[in-house]
């Protein structure tokens, strides 16, 4: 059985027998057809996870999970366990794991679902098993990257995972950044470009990765930025970016010459998104993550566990 289906096993099998909760409630929460709740329950017994105790789940995950998702009123909180023996790697390749794994569930047929780009989602492609065909429709939410990048590009991300769900791709024939505001509004308001602006207008899912600090080197698109444009984020004191929108530690987008010169979904669709979901991780993160979590622009986060304590230890709680 994949791990992935095991945890899911036994974090229903938890919230029904350790935690008291219905059927119901449980696939309120968690997004899942109530019938298929109670097939898993069923399963899980079958695999031996359920006896006097609920076996391979960790409390522990599932309370920080618990406690990130009412202190910051979030639809839903994935914490992956990681471990100080883990590599950088090795934590980034199980956070692109649960990422695939959330979507997988997630997508149930019909939906319009937007993805930014970067290594992260990228990685989440090759972790895809066993999805079953839909008629969803993949659409970019951020221009593409730079050819220095272009291993990362979001068109090859939305490509791949049409191809993996059997749906439909929609791609975007431009770069993140333009030299100019002139020159994305005339992209923009352009006759090619208003079907991916109606999409991005009916969007049911999107996921995007979460920018660390400007100093940060895990990022692969900030090579667009001009000597200048650096030097105005931080005048700005930019802690960190979503969807190429740079945002400080208080959550507040950084609206200028960057911002007026990107090509991407305006953060206020996102914030009508019925699951904006943001996937990220690391320490050097932690400022960018909380800060973004205060906002209005996301509602589920995928991170890992030395991240959500950082959080936790950040937000005082």
């Amino acid at each position: 059985m994949e791990k992935n289906k095991k945890r899911l096993l036994t974090k229903i099998a938890y919230l029904y027998y350790i935690k008291g909760k219905t059927q119901s409630e449980i696939s309120k929460e968690l997004n899942i057809y109530r019938t298929s709740i109670s097939r898993m329950l069923t399963q899980a017994r079958a695999e031996g996870i359920v006896a006097i105790q609920i076996h391979d789940f960790d409390s522990e995950i599932y309370e920080l999970e618990s406690q990130l998702q009412k202190a910051f009123h979030m639809r839903e909180v994935v914490v992956i366990s990681t471990s100080r023996n883990d590599t950088e790697t090795e934590k980034n390749e199980k956070l692109a794991e649960e990422a695939a794994f959330y979507l997988k569930q997630l997508i149930k047929g019909g939906e319009t679902v937007g993805l930014s780009w970067g290594s992260s989602l990228a990685s989440m492609i090759g972790k895809l098993k066993g999805v079953k065909k839909t008629n969803a429709t993949f659409v970019p939410v951020v221009g593409g990257p730079s050819h220095v990048n272009s291993r990362y590009h979001v068109n090859a991300i939305i490509y791949d995972l049409a191809r993996h769900f059997g749906g439909e791709s929609i791609f975007i024939n431009a770069g993140a950044i333009q030299d100019s505001k002139m020159l994305r509004d005339a992209i923009m308001n352009g006759h090619d470009f208003q079907e991916i602006k109606s999409y991005w207008e009916r969007l049911d899912i999107a996921m995007f990765g979460i920018g660390g600090p400007l100093n940060s080197k895990q990022t692969s698109w900030r090579d667009y930025l001009t000597v200048v444009d650096n030097h105005n984020l931080a005048n700005h004191q930019a802690i960190g970016d979503f969807c190429c929108r740079f945002f400080d530690a208080d959550g507040h987008i950084l609206k200028g010459s960057i911002y007026n010169r990107t090509i991407g979904i305006d953060p206020e669709l996102l914030a009508k998104v019925p699951y904006s979901i943001g996937v990220a991780r690391s320490i050097d993160k932690v400022p960018s993550i909380y800060a973004l979590l205060q906002t209005k622009y996301l509602n589920t986060l995928i991170t890992d566990s030395e991240t959500a304590q950082a959080i936790i230890k950040t937000a005082g709680l």
